[in-house]
């Protein structure tokens, strides 16, 4: 029926607001140099697990001797060999580096992107406060308009007047407020992005609470990528304890009076381990308190995650709750106030020159406007607690985005 086509209609701005932002986000300079740093990453994968190249020798020499000269060349070809479990332990790491860079990237696209949605959440915040103050003057100035007939015709109090400009004035002043704190939110935003003063910005977005996976959170992401290098690192300590061994191939030719001599020789070669094993325990030990600590910033992560879903729940109930109750009060308020005016406008002139008519209608669009901006604060603080879910969505998300604006900035 229609509600459900205005929930579809809702959901889908949604989305589109959640896109644009992410689209503003990974064309920043900052997402765009730690990219380039998942490209490098991912290069470098190609170079790891290297083997050693062969390496030729050619020697030549000649004996001058009284009764016979000799002449000598000699070849040894030479093939130096990995330490056993030392390449597999170089790509292990080689790939852990390359899924912290992606975590890494992710993070801070999601630090930008929350960043980016409190200021914008500031921006609508402010925007809000400004149509109600500026309501509600135009309201006390048309009882001000009532109020100077009154003392026009001599039958008004200037301390009503007083009170009703000290109210207007107070009003004015708080608009002024939350306009310089747009400017500033939009300056900010425009800074982050490096846009110029005209271009647009988008608007408030945040991600779905239920769509939230706290093991596929940017955080936990890079503290896996971390245990990950921890144990390759671990297993290259245990492949620097081995020897290294080197294969060769040696060709000499001696040329002599008598006729050629040929020597064919095979060779192999092997170091000594008796420091790198110390060495080796050591690295070993460190690697070990690397794996430990990123299984601590892992399971940390994990709870920081359930803590900002959960504080997004809360804040969105005590949103709903807030408008709710404002809404209510704010009809029984504006219900007395239509009143007061009914009975003042009844009541002839004296009515609103009274003792205490004004004073009470000033009391009452206080009220009003204290309750609704209590909902605003409410609804604000809601905003910024979805929008503390960015740093927390899965990192795939963020190499969807890129991979999808780099194509459609394409020719």
């Amino acid at each position: 029926g229609a509600e459900d086509l205005a929930t579809t209609v809702a959901t889908e701005t949604e989305a589109a607001r959640r896109g644009a932002l992410q689209a503003a986000v990974v064309t920043t300079p900052v997402l765009a140099a730690a990219r380039a740093r998942v490209d490098a990453a991912r290069e470098r994968t190609g170079a790891a697990g290297r083997f050693a190249d062969p390496e030729v020798e050619v020697m030549g020499s000649r004996a001058d001797m009284v009764d016979e000269d000799r002449t000598m060349w000699e070849l040894n070809l030479r093939q130096p060999l990995p330490k056993r479990g030392e390449r597999g332990a170089d790509r292990e790491r080689a790939a852990a580096v390359l899924a912290m860079a992606e975590a890494d990237h992710a993070l801070m696209a999601g630090e930008m992107a929350m960043d980016l949605a409190m200021a914008a959440s500031e921006i609508e915040t402010a925007g809000q406060k400004i149509t109600l103050l500026e309501k509600q003057i135009g309201r006390l100035e048309a009882v001000l308009g009532s109020v100077d007939a009154r003392l026009a015709a001599g039958t008004g109090r200037l301390a009503d007047r007083l009170a009703v400009q000290t109210q207007v004035a107070s009003m004015r002043l708080m608009v002024e407020q939350e306009r310089r704190m747009a400017d500033d939110a939009r300056t900010d935003m425009r800074a982050r992005l490096g846009r110029a003063a005209g271009e647009p910005l988008p608007a408030f977005a945040a991600p779905p609470i239920d769509g939230l996976a706290p093991s596929e959170s940017a955080a936990v992401r890079l503290a896996a990528a971390r245990e990950a290098e921890a144990a390759a690192m671990k297993s290259m300590a245990q492949a620097g304890a081995r020897p290294m061994t080197g294969v060769g191939l040696r060709l000499e030719r001696e040329q002599t009076r008598m006729g050629n001599e040929d020597t064919v020789g095979l060779a192999f070669m092997t170091e000594i381990p008796w420091r790198a094993r110390r060495y080796a325990r050591a690295e070993e030990r460190a690697a070990l308190a690397e794996s430990a600590a990123a299984r601590a910033d892992a399971a940390s992560a994990r709870l920081r995650v359930d803590a900002a879903i959960a504080r997004a729940a809360r804040a969105a109930r005590l949103a709903s709750v807030a408008r709710q109750l404002s809404d209510e009060t704010r009809a029984r308020l504006e219900a007395e106030f239509e009143a007061l005016v009914r009975a003042a406008a009844a009541g002839g002139a004296g009515a609103m020159g009274g003792e205490s008519t004004v004073l009470m209608l000033v009391e009452i669009l206080e009220k009003v406007t204290t309750t609704e901006l209590q909902a605003i604060d409410a609804e604000a603080q809601e905003r910024i607690a979805r929008a503390g879910l960015w740093p927390h969505v899965p990192t795939s998300l963020w190499s969807v985005v890129f991979e999808n604006q780099t194509t459609t900035s394409t020719p």
